[in-house]
């Protein structure tokens, strides 16, 4: 049941513009990362390890803003059709559980933001090689730096899920995740990184970060693995228990 909601919700997803924020905001996120890499290099602030610093620059300001938009435009646009032309009342009639229709809309974003870091670490590297020209070699590290990046993302995938669920308009989910990433920034700031969905992105894209103690990476893991159970279980019950018809 739940590989044939899969394969519905990506057949569904191909037919929007997720592809747009996929692709743009991680070219844009690279950008910035490099003017900003640049501006600090010709300063001589950097020692030794470059594409671990190029990749903090980078990844920390996608964290920061970047990364929480577009996680929460593809989660408004994967209930979109949902809430257009009384589609709720059809998918009420879907032989499958609640909680697998959340499930499943919940892997199709997360392949979307895999692809996205798939992306901005293939940006990061352009970057690296063909702008800075980096003698040393490309880390096999990076393949952590993204998983840890992708993995401390489902989280704010599972969040914004639920509130694109709940909440009709495509926008407001996509503000509310702007206020929430800047809520994060200052649980990162205060020190609570991990007991919060919007600054434990931070701190999965921080993974490259050698003064980053082992307990912070174990927390986030288990608090990653109790928000998104969480989610799917107050979606579910939502599903269940909501009289839900769109117009």
């Amino acid at each position: 049941m739940l590989i044939n909601a899969i394969w519905a919700e990506n057949l569904k997803s191909r037919h929007s513009k997720m592809w747009v924020a996929v692709v743009i905001l991680p070219l844009i996120t690279a950008a910035i990362g490099a003017v900003i890499y640049g501006i600090n290099a010709s300063a001589h602030l950097y020692d030794g390890a470059v594409w671990q610093q190029l990749w903090l620059q980078t990844g920390l300001f996608y964290g920061y803003f970047f990364f929480p938009i577009l996680i929460s435009i593809c989660a408004s646009y994967l209930w979109r059709l949902e809430h257009t032309n009384h589609n709720w009342n059809s998918l009420m009639t879907v032989p499958v559980s609640r909680s697998t229709v959340f499930c499943a809309k919940l892997v199709v974003l997360g392949k979307s933001v895999l692809e996205a870091q798939i992306l901005l670490m293939a940006f990061v590297i352009i970057v690296g090689k063909v702008i800075f020209r980096f003698s040393q070699p490309i880390p096999v590290n990076m393949l952590w730096w993204l998983f840890m990046g992708w993995f401390s993302a489902l989280s704010v995938g599972a969040v914004q899920l639920y509130l694109s669920m709940r909440i009709r308009s495509f926008a407001v989910p996509v503000g509310m995740a702007v206020c929430l990433s800047i809520a994060g920034l200052g649980c990162h700031i205060l020190g609570f990184s991990s007991m919060f969905p919007y600054s434990q992105i931070i701190l999965g894209l921080s993974s490259q970060d050698e003064t980053l103690p082992v307990d912070s990476m174990v927390s986030l893991v288990l608090m990653v693995i109790v928000y998104i159970v969480l989610f799917i279980l107050l979606a579910a019950h939502r599903l269940k228990k909501a009289d839900v018809v769109a117009g």
